[in-house]
């Protein structure tokens, strides 16, 4: 499985065989993880407060997919900034979740395979 699909589909950034989060989805508890990988023994969250990176990676995903194409129909099709506004919030409510997996996926795949560069795999 290629790093990208990995990241994609919330595989192991290690071993890349078993799943990030626990399934099904639970409107609930979105970001409900496992523990560990159960093929490599990865841990999914190796010190608390872990995630607070994905905050940066999750704004920078949101303006990608909130801000530009707005930009894009205000500037480029002449659209009303209502019109616009309404659009933003659509697209907000329907990726929410996606986005918010996607962050956690991403950050982790970036700091395990940096350790593993470096030697300290965990």
């Amino acid at each position: 499985m290629t790093l990208f699909k990995s990241i994609m589909t919330y595989h192991c950034p290690r071993c890349r065989s078993s799943k990030l989060f626990k399934e099904p989805f639970e409107f609930s508890d979105p970001l409900a993880m496992h523990e560990q990988c159960a093929v490599c023994g990865q841990r999914f969250e190796p010190e608390p407060g872990f995630y607070y990176g994905a905050m940066f990676i999750s704004y920078g995903l949101s303006s990608i997919l909130l801000l530009v194409p707005s930009l894009i129909l205000v500037l480029g099709f002449s659209w009303e900034a209502e019109a616009a506004i309404g659009l933003v919030l659509f697209l907000a409510a329907i990726s929410y979740f996606k986005i918010l997996r996607l962050s956690r996926s991403v950050w982790i795949h970036i700091n395990v395979r940096m350790r593993r560069k470096e030697g300290k795999v965990e």
